[in-house]
């Protein structure tokens, strides 16, 4: 790969050197590979179902789909690291997809073996600096409430967020225009 297209580098929890970059169109297989080392719990959380023997072609369907997206209307960061037998392996990808002019729809996932390693939490301020960059005001998204990390996560970035209860799940809003207090 070439090294101008890394945004930046840093060290898990664990030690391992990660590169984030943007997602690219070409950038499917990496997003099939990281739903492979997804667990069902993993998946459960990340898609709000039961995904443990989808078909190979949805996922690929799906992954086609991500990382075609346009950008700056939709724009993702993607996370490899060079882990024992799997160099330049992808282990966290965030993302986010406009809706309507200023508003977007966040997700993130994190291979099972990365997580609990900050991963998530660093592309998640990354991601949400890019969408400010690029004119998101707000950011939404549905998130389990027994997701911890994820609350986690949102606790962790400077703006404000919203929270309304829809029974086992909450819907989220992150207001990029102002910070917490």
């Amino acid at each position: 790969m070439v090294q101008d297209r890394w945004l930046t580098t840093f060290q898990a929890r664990n030690g391992i050197q990660l590169r984030v970059r943007h997602l690219e169109y070409d950038d499917a297989p990496y997003l099939v590979d990281l739903f492979a080392h997804m667990g069902p719990d993993s998946r459960y959380r990340r898609f709000l179902q039961s995904l443990d023997n989808p078909s190979p072609t949805r996922v690929w369907q799906e992954a086609e789909r991500i990382a075609h997206a346009v950008r700056p209307y939709n724009d993702g960061l993607i996370a490899f690291a060079d882990l024992p037998g799997e160099p330049n392996a992808p282990v966290g990808v965030a993302r986010y997809m406009q809706m309507e002019p200023g508003v977007a729809e966040v997700a993130m996932s994190v291979r099972d073996d990365m997580q609990g390693q900050g991963v998530g939490t660093y592309l998640f301020r990354l991601l949400v600096e890019e969408a400010r960059k690029n004119g998101v005001r707000k950011l939404v998204g549905t998130v389990q409430n027994n997701n911890k990390a994820m609350w986690i996560v949102f606790d962790r970035i400077p703006y404000p967020l919203t929270r309304q209860l829809t029974g086992t799940e909450s819907e989220v809003e992150i207001d990029l225009t102002a910070r917490k207090e």
